[in-house]
């Protein structure tokens, strides 16, 4: 199924890294725009705007290092928000119209998400579109099967 808009959440580089390259060869095959987003967690605490503007440039600095290794014809937005991230990235999908989103997940164990809950799996039950969720594992799957194919 061809797809229009894709939305990638990128968290932290290791369990984001599969679901941004499985988003961005979905994005090409599709001639797809990739919406890359970072949400900058709010902290509990009272911080100075000056703190908060620095996460956000930290953060689209980065966002924008990844993007960087697309394709120059692939297009793509990046966006940076504060808040609750995964309430943020389904408040996204829908001001977007997403078709679909592409997240990574930690691969937790059950009691660790019961604990600690996840970002992910609160994703795909409010999401307005299909939600493909990747294990950091996933990409050095790919990566083997790539290899023992040649």
């Amino acid at each position: 199924m061809p797809y229009k808009k894709i939305l990638c959440p990128i968290g932290h580089e290791e369990t984001s890294r599969a679901a941004f390259e499985t988003a961005a060869r979905l994005a090409r095959e599709s001639h797809a725009t990739l919406y890359l987003i970072h949400v900058v967690p709010l902290p509990t605490s009272t911080l100075g705007e000056d703190v908060l503007a620095g996460d956000r440039e930290r953060a689209r600095k980065a966002l924008e290092r990844l993007a960087a290794q697309l394709p120059p014809a692939l297009s793509r937005v990046i966006i940076v928000t504060f808040g609750n991230p995964a309430r943020e990235i389904t408040a996204v999908a829908h001001r977007i119209g997403a078709e679909l989103i592409v997240i990574g997940t930690h691969g937790r164990t059950m009691m660790a998400r019961f604990f600690h809950g996840s970002i992910a799996e609160k994703v795909v039950g409010a999401a307005p579109c299909p939600v493909l969720t990747l294990p950091p594992e996933a990409l050095a799957e790919t990566s083997d099967r790539a290899s023992q194919a040649a």
